[in-house]
């Protein structure tokens, strides 16, 4: 066993790894690697292609109990039949089996329930992707009593959530929990890092008003703001142009910048969900952006992020967090020269619609539903929460490569049922499997690696399921933390050495706050078999000394022989006076 305090080049490797949850991924836009397929083509490997849908009555509620002849598939405006479709449970203990199950058209669960009975639910996977690039400072107040209320209200046991900001400002607590502590912290993380045009003008210019002008959409706004500036600036007619051209330019540059870096990191967080299986459901919080063709890639970005929420399970719901949608251009506590004209009739409309737009997009590609008015936050929150507690999967047989490639169009109906309305993803659902052991094994990575790996994933390893509870000791020379661990010996593979079967674990520890990674640890286990005759159990222990604070602790272990890994994380509260009592994961 060996400790490392302080900062050594391993620690360093490992809070690169995690430390920043799910966004790490998402500080650059993501660009398709050499070699990769394009994203607008979605390639299915198999004969069958299936898609999520949940079905809602006229006054919201999910509907559950329907039968597959009840509904009516068309792809490309076809009638298609079904080959398989089954109602699933999210977040139940059988969805990663039936969702398996339904890619080569057969059913996973068993008629006998007993013994599915005993199975305990995984809970539901929650993200709220705060986007406080796009989010005023009054609409962040809505935000965080928002997501305090979900914390308090709405979050049930079992349920596992994170809260992702666009900035990354919550920095290390980005990550997948049950622990309301962390939740309550990151939560007060969340700072508005609205950052509009910063020129000492008194004639406001918004980002919607800059799109309008550069694409010529608006001719008399464009008059008003020469008009607006010579009075300001005592100039001439000329100057007054350049003035507004500049500024045009300049707030469509940076708004192009932010838009591409919030989107791409929307996907990233999408992409990283991919490990976990079952339905993903995703709360987008912004006070919206525009998109505009003409000045960025916006909407390919939004085409990969609906594909990839297909391809992982992800469901999009969108929350508007604005109160006034005026813009500043009207509003006289920020425009010293507001204009309210006919010629600039249409400035008020574009304002309420525009930032919208891609928020209604992002929603309506991925089976979900957009709230775009801050009175209905709450009811947003609860109705999707609702909506998403069960879905149907239909599972139907290509019948041409379009259809493969997942460029058809899908509608489905429910015969005779013109009150219920199907939500359904414009993309083919297809869920990646595990990789195979033996082309992990086959990739040039080094055990240590693996080991490494284990430790920083953003989510537990299951190939050797691994347990982890956090205990902390109140010492006179300070807080010790005491580690209980343990794995299932019926996932290791025992070696024949000196006469008897071993098997050799490799154990990779680390303890991190927001400084980094605080303390690390190493062991090797020896599991003889006749050991772990009488109790399967393998477990261990391991101490270590920390100061005041929020940690994160991990380990990962790794089975010598098979090269699977397997890894847990918990949360502990580290206090000289009193301990917040740690959570499992």
């Amino acid at each position: 066993m060996r400790m490392i305090n302080g900062r050594s080049p391993l620690s360093i490797l490992l809070f690169g790894a995690f430390a920043l949850g799910a966004t790490t991924q998402a500080q650059k836009p993501s660009q398709p690697k050499s070699g990769e397929p394009n994203d607008d083509v979605v390639r299915v490997k198999t004969e069958l292609v299936q898609t999520d849908v949940t079905v809602i009555d006229k006054r919201g509620r999910v509907v559950e109990g329907l039968a597959p002849e009840q509904f009516q598939l068309r792809v490309d405006a076809k009638p298609q039949t079904l080959v398989f479709f089954e109602q699933v449970a999210t977040g139940a203990a059988t969805e990663e089996k039936q969702l398996a199950a339904a890619r080569n058209g057969k059913t996973a669960i068993s008629p006998d329930s007993s013994s599915t009975g005993q199975m305990e639910d995984r809970g539901r996977l929650i993200f709220f992707f705060v986007d406080d690039i796009h989010l005023a400072s009054d609409s962040l107040v809505r935000a965080r009593s928002l997501l305090t209320r979900f914390v308090e209200q709405y979050m049930t046991a079992g349920d596992r959530v994170a809260i992702i900001s666009a900035s990354g400002q919550i920095g290390f607590l980005q990550q997948l929990t049950d622990n309301k502590v962390v939740l309550r912290e990151a939560i007060t993380r969340i700072n508005s890092k609205y950052n509009p045009e910063t020129i000492a003008s008194h004639v406001s210019i918004s980002e919607v008003d800059a799109t309008l002008v550069a694409n010529h959409r608006e001719g008399g706004l464009f008059a008003y703001l020469v008009e607006a500036t010579m009075k300001e600036y005592q100039t001439d007619v000329v100057n007054a142009v350049n003035i507004v051209k500049n500024r045009v330019r300049q707030i469509n540059a940076q708004s192009s910048r932010v838009e591409i870096e919030t989107l791409s990191r929307l996907e990233s967080l999408i992409r990283s969900t991919a490990p976990l299986a079952g339905r993903k459901l995703v709360f987008l919080i912004s006070d919206g952006f525009v998109v505009d063709a003409k000045r960025s890639n916006g909407s390919d970005v939004m085409r990969r992020v609906a594909q990839q929420a297909a391809r992982v399970g992800s469901v999009i719901y969108s929350l508007d967090t604005r109160s006034n949608f005026l813009g500043a251009g009207v509003d006289t506590s920020k425009n010293d020269y507001p204009d309210f004209s006919g010629r600039t009739a249409g400035r008020s409309v574009a304002e309420d619609t525009m930032p919208q737009a891609p928020l209604e997009t992002l929603a309506d590609e991925t089976g979900g539903r957009s709230y775009l008015n801050s009175n209905t936050l709450d009811d947003g929150l609860s109705q999707a929460l609702a909506e998403n507690s069960t879905y149907y999967l239909l599972v139907w047989k290509p019948g041409s490569d379009k259809q493969r490639s997942g460029k058809s169009r899908i509608d489905v109906a429910i015969k005779d049922r013109p009150d219920l309305r199907v939500r359904v993803r414009r993309h083919l659902f297809d869920p990646a499997l595990p990789a195979p052991a033996k082309a992990i094994a086959a990739s040039k990575v080094t055990p240590e690696d693996e080991l490494k790996s284990a430790l920083g994933s953003l989510y537990p390893r299951r190939d050797v399921p691994t347990s982890l509870v956090a205990v902390v000791d109140i010492m006179s020379k300070g807080a010790v933390l005491n580690l209980s661990m343990q794995i299932d010996s019926g996932n290791l593979t025992f070696d024949r050495a000196n006469g008897r079967e071993v098997a050799i674990v490799d154990v990779l520890g680390a303890a991190i706050d927001d400084r980094g990674v605080c303390s690390t640890f190493r062991q090797k286990l020896e599991v003889p078999r006749e050991a772990v005759a009488a109790d399967p159990l393998v477990k261990w222990k391991q101490s270590l000394p920390l100061p005041p604070g929020l940690y994160q602790v991990r380990v990962a272990v790794r089975d010598r022989q098979s090269g699977r890994t397997g890894s847990a994380m918990t949360w502990v509260e580290v206090s000289p006076l009193k301990l917040l009592p740690a959570e499992k994961h």
